[in-house]
């Protein structure tokens, strides 16, 4: 299976570290939108430079293409892509309107390719075997499920919406992946760190199910939890007959060049989600974990609780 990679920034450079730790040879080239970082990410990583995205997806020996670009790209190149007969690795946020998603879920079955959603979360060992143990019983019916993330960024960095579709999406996907869909959500959000006093940096999203299960979203960029045990990712499922949490801050190491890049569980689950999509879903036709189905009830959820933060009340959720 040969892979390229349309957009060589950050986030490339966590997939390609995983790729290449699974197959130090699937990965041909990728394209970037800036000569500088497309330079030296081939300076570390190799590969060829495509001058273009149509050049890359034209390059008939390339399997499957990893999008990594920004959120706005995502939808146009994921559909040129499965257009041109390549296998995708949608990164997140997946799109900007749930619509979107729907259609690039129809082409993907038009043309039988996979489009996997790289909502990397859930494909960590310690989140499957919580959903494992869930599934067989082992915790009775769930009551109340926590997603908390506390890790503080720039305070230049913010701006409207960024915490919702940059942050809050792990938690939408997380929680669907353990639960499924909730009838309907409240949401709030506020301004203690970022320069742009329009950007929430802190959000909080409750979400309730049909059965009386609750679901508690916390997520704040704007202060690092630094108790002895942290809440700096964690999630926890509470069972009439168990419990189980799934803290991240397990294995730290080197300097965080940016938010959580000292984090190995982080850098995993990237390593993870890329053998499900390659080993699982590509070589032996399994589902993704999360589908663009998925994806879509993910998009309808928070675009609730956009509403509900603005109309300050429960906003039932219309899935249709």
């Amino acid at each position: 299976m040969k892979i390229g990679i349309l957009g060589l920034g950050n986030v490339a450079e966590l997939h390609i570290t995983a790729l290449q730790e699974i197959d130090p040879a699937a990965y041909v080239g990728g394209w970037g939108r800036t000569p500088a970082k497309t330079a030296a990410f081939k300076e570390r990583f190799g590969g060829e430079i495509y001058s273009s995205p149509q050049a890359l997806l034209a390059d008939e020996s390339i399997d499957a293409v990893f999008v990594c670009t920004n959120a706005e790209t995502h939808f146009s190149l994921a559909k040129e892509a499965l257009l041109a007969k390549k296998h995708v690795l949608l990164e997140k946020p997946i799109c900007e309107s749930p619509e979107q998603i729907r259609e690039l879920a129809s082409i993907a079955l038009e043309v039988n390719r996979v489009c996997m959603p790289s909502h990397n979360y859930i494909y960590a060992e310690t989140m499957r075997r919580a959903k494992a143990h869930m599934d067989k019983g082992h915790l009775g019916d769930i009551v109340s499920f926590w997603a908390i993330y506390n890790k503080q960024h720039p305070a230049e960095m913010g701006k409207p919406d960024l915490t919702m579709h940059e942050l809050m999406i792990h938690h939408t996907y997380s929680m669907l992946y353990f639960l499924g869909r909730p009838q309907r959500v409240f949401a709030t959000g506020s301004n203690v760190h970022f320069k742009d006093p329009q950007a929430h940096d802190q959000l909080m999203i409750v979400a309730e199910y049909e059965n009386g299960t609750i679901a508690n979203l916390w997520g704040s960029f704007s202060a690092d939890d630094r108790s002895r045990e942290p809440w700096s990712v964690y999630f926890k499922l509470i069972g009439k007959n168990g419990s189980t949490v799934v803290p991240w801050d397990t294995m730290r190491f080197g300097e965080a060049r940016l938010p959580f890049w000292d984090d190995g569980t982080y850098w995993d689950s990237f390593y993870q989600a890329q053998k499900f999509f390659l080993a699982e879903c590509l070589a032996e036709g399994k589902a993704p974990l999360s589908t663009m189905s998925d994806a879509y009830d993910a998009a309808v959820i928070m675009d609730a609780a956009r509403q509900s933060i603005l109309e300050r009340r429960s906003i039932d959720i219309n899935y249709a």
